[in-house]
């Protein structure tokens, strides 16, 4: 379900309206996780990585209201809307070690329900099956996340098409490492400054650092890799 927002009686006018006419609305950070719970929560689990962090930047960022609203096109012409639901695309690398995206995955409160569909989507992406979108993405907010898990960094630059207009949240991290006894993490998320601002940067931050630290481990989840 979405509903569009008359942005001339939204809370947020004078931001949409100021950064809405920038050529480039994007901003972003690039912070430190501590992940070491969820490092542990996988292993023990034997679950993926990809999927299991994937899950708690949805879950986390499901939290704050912010992230629910988003352009959307209607009849050719763009409005703001308020979505329901959120979905993310990754990257993957396929079996010739060029990049391909997943068809889009929705958000489900159920981490097992969720990377299964993560897994299958992920899967297809790796043996070639090219980028598609699912029905009823038109009611989801969208998300893109990738990854570099061969380095560290303390800048990262995604790629946005800006010919037309984009709301969609952009996430990376890079590899994990270990300092004082625990493995941290360099992410970066970038966000269309229209809709979200640093104060929700920062919340988005803190509820993925503390959802990683309230993980216990579940033997009932499903395996998979």
């Amino acid at each position: 379900m979405k509903i569009k927002i008359d942005t001339n009686n939204w809370s947020r006018k004078l931001a949409y309206e100021t950064f809405s006419k920038f050529s480039d609305p994007y901003t972003g950070v690039v912070t430190k996780l501590d992940i070491t719970n969820i490092i542990n929560y996988c292993k023990q689990n034997d679950i993926s990585f990809y999927g299991c962090m994937t899950y708690f930047v949805l879950k986390s960022m499901n939290e704050i209201d912010a992230f629910s609203y988003g352009y959307g096109k209607e009849e050719g012409k763009y409005f703001v809307y308020k979505y329901d639901s959120l979905a993310v695309t990754v990257t993957v690398i396929n079996n010739n070690n060029e990049l391909n995206f997943t068809r889009y995955v929705e958000y489900n409160d159920d981490i097992s329900s969720f990377l299964l569909d993560f897994y299958k989507a992920t899967n297809d992406a790796s043996n070639g099956i090219p980028y598609y979108k699912i029905s009823g993405l038109e009611n989801m907010n969208k998300i893109n996340i990738t990854c570099i898990p061969w380095i560290t960094f303390s800048n990262f630059k995604d790629a946005i098409d800006l010919k037309e207009k984009n709301s969609k949240p952009k996430i990376c991290w890079g590899k994990y490492y270990l300092e004082d006894d625990k493995y941290l993490i360099d992410v970066s998320l970038l966000v269309n400054h229209a809709f979200q601002d640093g104060y929700h940067i920062g919340l988005f931050f803190n509820n993925l650092q503390q959802n990683i630290y309230k993980l216990k481990i579940d033997k009932n989840l499903v395996k998979v890799r």
